[in-house]
């Protein structure tokens, strides 16, 4: 996942789900903006969420600027748009769903983080 913004709110209600994707093997990556980046309370918020990604077992990563909405799932499937899902609650925003081995894989490359998935 590529999300620019964390809030514990929205990352308390994934959680248990990446949790369990973690128990089974499955390796979840966050990359987020540095917390640096952002001011007061999304500073916190972001602190927060990354501790408690951190407790169950998900590695974030930090790339200082971004402003990207990406989910990629198994290197397959890949969810591009405007919703940050790792914030928003109650949002007008949208997902795009794309089943695409290639779309996806170009995604990745292009963020530069195919390195870090290789795994």
């Amino acid at each position: 996942m590529k999300a620019p913004f964390l809030t514990t709110k929205r990352v308390s209600l994934l959680v248990p789900t990446l949790a369990i994707l973690v128990r089974q093997g499955v390796r979840v990556v966050v990359n987020t903006r540095i917390p640096e980046e952002h001011e007061d309370y999304l500073y916190h918020e972001a602190e927060k969420s990354i501790s408690l990604l951190h407790a169950h077992g998900v590695t974030v990563l930090f790339t200082g600027g971004h402003h990207r909405k990406l989910v990629v799932i198994d290197r397959e499937v890949l969810y591009e748009g405007s919703l940050n899902i790792l914030s928003q609650n109650d949002s007008c925003e949208i997902m795009r769903r794309i089943e695409s081995v290639e779309l996806a894989r170009q995604t990745v490359r292009f963020i530069k983080l195919d390195r870090f998935l290789t795994q």
